[in-house]
């Protein structure tokens, strides 16, 4: 019999052993729930996945274990399954509202006014301002709130019959205004990077931007707040990439600001520094090799880079590699060291061994990358694709020729079979193993002309994994056959 796979396990299997004690808590109050079968079934499907780490128990034996003895109902089972779907929904959805103690505040604050409680709303709106300190990270939901307060208060006195605060009225209108430039900004960057990732046939036009990034820049330096100041400057960025200065000044921005923001945020404003960063690096500005590390440097040691303290296998990985290209081998050890037991159990082994060979690998150590990733048992897909061609790389500086040749086949039926790969991936690695081939054959043939033509043929090629690599390899034997130094 199938275990049971539908929304409400695929919801459960998110939850953290505490969020399925307080859905149990929420199940079990009759403002939210008046039917007794649904804790039970809740019940029964916590404890399979607290024995087994995932929901092994199929429709008929939960069927079973809430109704003894009577036949089974999918019509019934099914009902049961989607009303404890809707109300782990709502569950979501009340701790993303409340999570923010400053919603319900606000709202409590407008029910007060609407209902013309004076003395509860005055003592009410004291207590909410408390909620927006200067302390309280930056960012177009804390303008939102602020703009939401500061009309409230304005609308309370209009009805009261009092005369209008303008004052009141002007802050109100300034933080709608931040706001939404604020946020038109945001999605206006994240659109011209999809624009720029996807490059789409059709080009399109966001109305008033251009309006809009003409009025900002008119403004005095300085005098922009900093969260449109920097969504202005990434924009800048991302419309003209062949401006070196757009990116100094996204970064002395960052550095100006960046404590003031969300982390998540912050993050985000860091990424399209890197990303312009490799950009200028895949474009051959290998200049921009020293400004990505002390991107990520900097990112490391404000926390930025961490989510719930954990550091991804990707970002760990990506900066040994910046590491490794600068050279920077004895930070790259000790980096990998020091932060391994940041990394999420799932994949920290994997990933340890995987960049502790990446170290061995560009200080010519091969015999150290073959022992190490043969421990490897691989957690990641992409992890494993580029564990084979630092094998198959390996293989090659050593002369391993027949260990190379057995890779080389194999690896090309794992491409080919495996699942979970993007085609853009596949065609990668398969290029690689192409050209390694390719590669091979050269030296019986040892002629200049040849490692030209085949130099010429990889030019072609846009899609190739560890193109450089195989370039630096090419030139050697050209180097050779022309008998240069």
């Amino acid at each position: 019999m199938p275990p049971l796979s539908n929304k409400i396990t695929a919801i459960l299997q998110t939850f953290s052993p505490q969020e399925l004690k307080r859905f149990r808590k929420w199940l079990l109050s009759p403002f939210h729930n008046e039917q007794p079968i649904l804790p039970k079934l809740l019940g029964l499907l916590c404890a399979d996945l607290k024995k087994h780490g995932r929901i092994t128990l199929g429709k008929e034996q939960l069927w079973k274990k809430l109704h003894i003895g009577q036949p089974y109902s999918d019509i019934k089972f099914r009902r049961y399954c989607s009303d404890l779907t809707r109300q782990a929904e709502a569950f979501l959805s009340y701790h993303i509202y409340t999570g923010q103690p400053i919603n319900p505040a606000l709202d409590l604050l407008q029910a007060l006014a609407n209902r013309k409680l004076k003395p509860l709303y005055n003592a009410t709106f004291g207590n909410v301002q408390q909620l927006q300190t200067p302390e309280q990270p930056y960012s177009a939901a804390y303008l939102h709130h602020q703009y939401r307060l500061q009309l409230m208060r304005h609308e309370l006195k209009q009805g009261n019959g009092r005369q209008a605060n303008w004052e009141l009225l002007d802050n109100a209108m300034e933080r709608l205004d931040e706001y939404y430039i604020a946020e038109k900004l945001k999605y206006y960057c994240n659109w011209l990077n999809y624009q720029m990732v996807l490059q789409p046939e059709q080009a399109r036009s966001l109305r008033f931007i251009a309006h809009l990034i003409t009025y900002l820049n008119e403004q005095p330096p300085g005098q922009l707040p900093p969260l449109i100041a920097v969504y202005l400057a990434i924009a800048a960025t991302l419309t003209h990439p062949e401006q070196h200065d757009n990116y100094t000044h996204l970064k002395q921005l960052l550095q100006q600001h960046v404590h003031l923001f969300l982390h998540n945020e912050a993050w985000t404003m860091y990424g399209y520094a890197q990303n312009f960063c490799i950009r200028q690096i895949n474009s051959g500005n290998n200049a921009y090799l020293t400004e990505l590390f002390e991107l990520y440097a900097d990112a490391l040691q404000r926390g930025l880079i961490f989510t719930d303290g954990q550091l991804s296998p990707w970002h760990y990985k990506n900066m040994v590699v910046v590491a490794l290209r600068l050279k920077a081998y004895t930070w790259a050890q000790n980096f990998i060291e020091e932060y391994r037991h940041r990394l999420p159990g799932r994949f920290a082994q994997t990933a340890y061994i995987y960049n502790k060979a990446k170290l061995h690998f560009h200080k010519a150590e091969y015999g150290k990358v073959i022992e190490l990733l043969r421990e490897v048992e691989y957690q990641d897909v992409f992890y494993e694709l580029d564990s084979k061609a630092m094998l198959l790389k390996t293989y090659y500086e050593t002369e391993e020729t027949e260990a190379l040749l057995s890779l080389l086949a194999s690896f090309r039926i794992f491409l080919r079979r495996k699942k979970g790969i993007s085609e853009q991936h596949r065609t990668n690695y398969l290029n690689l193993v192409r050209f390694t081939e390719k590669l091979l054959a050269l030296p019986a043939a040892a002629n200049k002309d040849a490692a030209a033509q085949l130099a010429a043929q990889l030019q072609k090629i846009r899609r190739v994994a560890d193109a450089n690599w195989l370039r630096e390899k090419i030139d050697a034997l050209h180097r050779i056959a022309t008998k240069q130094p």
